[in-house]
């Protein structure tokens, strides 16, 4: 009996070895099937596009010449267990367009290129890329997000303390990448789009700070497209700016290259600049000879703004606004007291200038003109005060509130006889007992001879006139007239607009004349000034040339 339950007991152990054995051996079959069955793999002729995609959501498209190379990456990699892999690293998109359909990984590159590690996650695994791949892969632009240079350094714009980083609007950069070699950094993105715009006034102080200092800095400040300043590395750009406007600015920065920098270009960085200044006002001048012109100008005064002229000179002058800059143009008659001072106030707000302008004593000539009687008594009537009175008078308050003149005004007649004294002489003519004020130039010419227009104006007039003969009026802007008289022909018709040095007409004798010339004055409203200091001076505060 006792042999028995020996007998059965070394059946039982029999057939529990037996079971533990085939168990072992369904294990080892099963897991020699899995590791023998190769894991499916990409074909390169399934594939019909490859993108890759930063961190920062920015695509780029694989070249096709390139996608044997991902292709195989992908088919070569290795498993890997994901507690050996680094906690270094960037998330990138790989994804392969196929013929019957598409297939997402996520592509992880470890910051340290001297690993050169690089893995790709296909969802139920972790991958390890064979090294001999990483350099050929990264040199795809979509990785320029991985290097720390791989856009120029930013730029802190500083107003007052408080500061606003901008990203350039264009660059030419080029940065080391994992190869050792210097490529173009990808220009495509990584801009700045926002409109950097900054107001100041004159107590602002306006400059900047660099990530990393560049070797060379220019800056070109634009208003209405026109270059007002430029600067080497200025401290407050403010105090480049002393009118009020929109500036539209460049900095321009250049970093070289240097054995211990990774990267070197150069870059432009743009931002607007309001400015936004307290009133300015200016005068040209605190003496002036009667027969001369005044002119008072305010700067960075806005269109809503007010600009008060008070004046002893008995003229209620006008305010010409163009851009944010007012001119106002105040003739001083030859027939104010001489020797004196006269009181000029401008206001604007809370900004106040009051001037006394010296009337300089000045001795005007006397000339005795002698004329044919009769053509005295044709052309100096009652009916021809009557046609002035009518046809001119109208004309002289009428202000173009632009300023048509640029730069110098020319003579209208070339090499004609002139005295620089003729302009306010007092002229008894055929010995009348009482003189007339002469209000403009006599210009000796022969008959004939080419009149130009002495500016860019608009024709008020032409037309024949009694007294004057053929005559011209021309407003040059802002209230500033130029007149002709006597004149043989008219070239030109009222509503005409003229162009400095076109030619106008022609010298005559025509009307209250006593031989071929030409009469030339300039007024403002009905105030006569020297027509020789408008030639040769310009208008003061606005210049012979612009």
């Amino acid at each position: 009996m006792e042999r028995s339950r020996r007998t059965a007991k070394r059946r039982g152990l029999l057939r529990y070895s037996t079971r533990a054995l085939i168990f072992i051996l369904i294990v080892l079959v099963a897991a020699f099937i899995f590791i023998a069955v190769p894991k499916p793999v990409l074909k390169l002729a399934d594939i019909t596009g490859i993108t890759l995609t930063d961190p920062l959501g920015n695509t780029s498209t694989v070249s096709e010449s390139s996608f044997s190379l991902y292709v195989d990456a992908l088919n070569a990699a290795k498993p890997i267990n994901r507690e050996l892999v680094g906690q270094d690293l960037k998330t990138f998109g790989l994804n392969f367009t196929l013929k019957d359909g598409t297939r997402q990984y996520k592509l992880y590159v470890d910051r340290d290129f001297e690993k050169k590690n690089l893995y790709i996650e296909t969802g139920a695994e972790l991958l390890k890329v064979d090294s001999g791949y990483f350099e050929m892969i990264l040199g795809n632009p979509v990785f320029d997000v991985l290097y720390e240079h791989n856009r120029p350094p930013r730029v802190a714009l500083t107003l007052d303390g408080a500061s606003n980083t901008v990203l350039p609007s264009n660059y030419d950069w080029q940065v080391k990448k994992a190869d050792g070699r210097f490529h173009p950094a990808r220009t495509d993105y990584l801009k700045g789009t926002d409109s950097y715009s900054f107001s100041i006034n004159q107590d602002s102080v306006f400059g900047y700070e660099f990530e990393t200092q560049p070797d060379a800095f220019y800056l070109f400040i634009y208003k209405d497209n026109y270059l007002v300043s430029s600067a080497q590395q200025p401290e407050n750009v403010a105090l480049l700016l002393d009118e009020d406007g929109l500036y539209n600015c460049i900095m321009q920065l250049e970093w070289n290259e240097r054995d211990d920098r990774d990267f070197f270009g150069k870059a432009a960085y743009e931002f607007v600049l309001n400015a936004d200044y307290p009133v300015r006002i200016d005068i040209s001048a605190e003496e002036i000879d009667p027969g001369e012109l005044l002119v008072i100008k305010a700067y960075n005064i806005q269109p809503h703004e007010d600009l008060l002229v008070e004046t002893e000179f008995d003229f209620s002058p006008n305010a010409f606004q163009e851009g944010n800059t007012r001119t106002v143009l105040l003739p001083v008659s030859y027939f104010h007291k001489e020797n004196k001072s006269y009181a000029v106030k401008v206001s604007s707000g809370d900004v106040v200038k009051e001037y006394s302008v010296f009337l300089r004593p000045k001795e005007f000539i006397i000339q005795y003109l002698s004329i044919d009687p009769n053509v005295a008594a044709a052309t100096r009537n009652e009916k021809s005060a009557a046609e002035m009175q009518q046809k001119v008078y109208p004309l002289k308050p009428v202000t173009d509130p632009v300023r048509y003149w640029e730069g110098d005004f020319i003579m209208p007649v070339d090499g004609g006889r002139v005295n620089p004294k003729d302009f306010g002489k007092r002229r008894y003519v055929n010995d009348a007992p009482t003189s007339y004020r002469h209000n403009g130039l006599d210009i000796g010419h022969d008959e004939g001879t080419p009149i130009k227009a002495t500016n860019n104006g608009r024709v008020l007039l032409a037309e024949y006139l009694i007294e004057t003969g053929n005559t011209i009026i021309i407003e040059h802007g802002y209230g500033l007239k130029s007149w002709h008289y006597h004149m043989k022909d008219l070239y030109v018709k009222a509503g005409d607009m003229v162009k400095k040095g076109d030619i106008i007409g022609t010298v005559g004798s025509t009307g209250f004349s006593t031989g071929p010339h030409l009469h030339f004055s300039f007024t403002i409203n009905d105030v006569w000034i020297n027509p020789i200091t408008i030639i040769e001076q310009g208008v003061p505060l606005i210049g012979t040339a612009e």
